[in-house]
């Protein structure tokens, strides 16, 4: 068996039976006992004198943690008698090897089992006490550990939304910084990230807050420091692995959403791309306070879904390797889906019906005026209900210019149907479309000329009806041309406008 005292380890042995008649003593190496004096109390004596050193209480063998009272100051007694520097790390009983736990009922664990969440002690003594952050006598929890200090960032982008009508970009983003700091001492690391703790204090993090934000203050939950073992630790015998600060990064995680301001350009709306920058500033270091370390802080992960969107292209960008300033660039280019079913594909069958009126019979006019004026109202509100839903602009957007062609072409359509429009008045006579030019007169009035001659001759009123006939088959064919004309010209228009307009939206993809 072992006893650990100060910073000396002493070898016992245990025999059955103790000089002047007790039971059971503890008889080491060098000139130490430990024996049973009265009322359940162990002390270390020097062999042969009375001088008690050290005592305990233990019903049953002292071994273990347990408390040791220093009666006569052996810790420095033994530092001068062996020439060593003082430095006290307390009393214990042990069977256990240096790179093991004691526990109370004297059973073994090895120290990296120490504060794993997990009880190996029977007691769970292995689990008390697990403060993994212990700062130095030099630490500062107000300053940064070192100027500049070595600064690793990765970017995690959850989601992203796009927020046209206020000119700006909601994220929900997680940082995850690490960095080193030299003025702590850390212990129980495990392989795994392990949150940092300490008793009655704080340690030093960025405090990190987006430059362009919209609101007040961006919203976070609170930041997790956590560290994790890259080394194989220092061995403090029988009591835990210490890690020190350098080599064994600190991470900090935050997670942040942001409400930023971004300048989108919707002249190609709705085959628009969107550059938005979101800038993050870490106020309690210097200006030049910051070392990046790229390319490591280049890692960027971007949402997988949104719904208006695809995230094309996500980025970190720096000013310089110096400063204290980054920036995370999310580019989008919206998904045409929507535009497609919502938009296109109505206006499309619309245009269809409004040019079909052009092929309908010429007698028909009130069904040609009907369908086409009733087309181009549902464009309007289709328009007024799309430019609503965005935000004003100086400059017309792709959109735009595709209800303004639509609009447009339905209204030609209902000039050319009333231009080519013929009625019939209450007296049986035809009147023609508001366009029209009669070069020679209207029928009726050479008509009540030849009534006034009062010519009863039948052969003169057989000319006079061959002569309307005519005349009013003239003017159907001169009708139907310009139905023709204007149904070529507007189809072929039309087409190539289309054509025009997509290859454009495809190109800008």
């Amino acid at each position: 068996m072992k006893i650990s005292f100060c910073t000396l380890t002493w070898t016992l042995s245990v025999t059955g039976s103790q000089p002047g008649g007790g039971s059971v003593y503890f008889h080491g190496v060098g000139p130490y006992t430990i024996t049973l004096d009265h009322n359940d109390t162990w002390c270390l004596k020097r062999w042969g004198t009375q001088v008690k050193l050290l005592c305990t209480k233990s019903r049953s063998l002292p071994v273990g943690p347990l408390s040791w009272k220093d009666e006569n100051d052996i810790c420095t007694q033994l530092h001068i008698e062996s020439g060593l520097q003082l430095a006290p790390t307390g009393v214990m009983l042990t069977k256990c090897s240096p790179d093991h736990f004691t526990c109370r009922d004297n059973q073994c664990v090895p120290l990296e089992k120490v504060c794993n969440s997990e009880n190996d002690c029977t007691d769970g003594g292995d689990e008390i006490d697990c403060f993994t952050a212990h700062p130095l006598a030099t630490y500062i929890s107000t300053s940064p550990p070192q100027i500049p200090l070595p600064f690793q960032v990765d970017v995690n982008i959850r989601t992203a939304d796009v927020d046209l009508m206020n000119a700006a970009v909601r994220a929900n983003l997680r940082l995850r910084i690490s960095w080193e700091d030299a003025r702590m001492e850390m212990r129980h690391l495990q392989n795994v990230y392990k949150r940092l703790t300490l008793y009655n204090s704080t340690l030093w993090s960025p405090n990190i807050q987006t430059f362009n934000s919209l609101e007040f203050a961006t919203t976070a939950s609170h930041p997790v420091i956590m560290a994790k073992r890259l080394s194989p630790g220092k061995r403090v015998e029988g009591e835990y692995l210490s890690f020190p600060g350098h080599g064994n990064p600190v991470v900090n995680i935050n997670d942040l959403h942001t409400h930023t301001y971004c300048r989108y350009d919707l002249l190609k709306y709705p085959d628009d791309i969107q550059t938005c920058n979101i800038t993050f500033q870490i106020l309690n270091v210097c200006q030049d306070g910051l070392k990046w370390e790229l390319p490591s802080s280049s890692e960027v992960k971007c949402p997988v879904f949104h719904k208006e969107f695809w995230v094309k292209d996500c980025r970190f960008l720096l000013p310089d390797n110096f400063s204290s300033r980054f920036f995370v660039q999310l580019t989008f280019r919206r998904k045409n889906a929507y535009h497609i079913w919502a938009t296109y594909l109505p206006c499309i069958l619309l245009l269809g019906i409004g040019y079909g009126t052009l092929l309908l019979p010429l007698d028909n006019f009130n069904e040609r005026g009907t369908m086409s004026l009733t087309t181009l109202l549902v464009f309007i509100s289709l328009y007024a209900q799309t430019t609503a839903s965005l935000p004003r602009t100086a400059y017309l957007k792709r959109i735009d210019l595709w209800y303004v062609f639509c609009i447009a072409f339905l209204t030609l359509v209902i000039f050319t149907n009333l231009a080519t429009s013929t009625t019939t008045n209450t007296r049986g006579t035809t009147a023609e479309g508001p366009f029209w030019w009669h070069p020679s007169g209207p029928v009726e009035q050479r008509n009540e000329a030849w009534s006034s001659k009062k010519l009863s001759n039948s052969s003169t009123q057989q000319q006079q009806q061959q002569e309307q006939q005519r005349h009013e088959e003239s003017r159907r064919k001169r009708k139907e041309l310009v139905l023709k004309t204007a149904s070529v010209v507007l189809g072929v228009t039309s087409l190539i406008f289309i054509i025009v307009y997509f290859t454009g939206a495809y190109i800008t993809m």
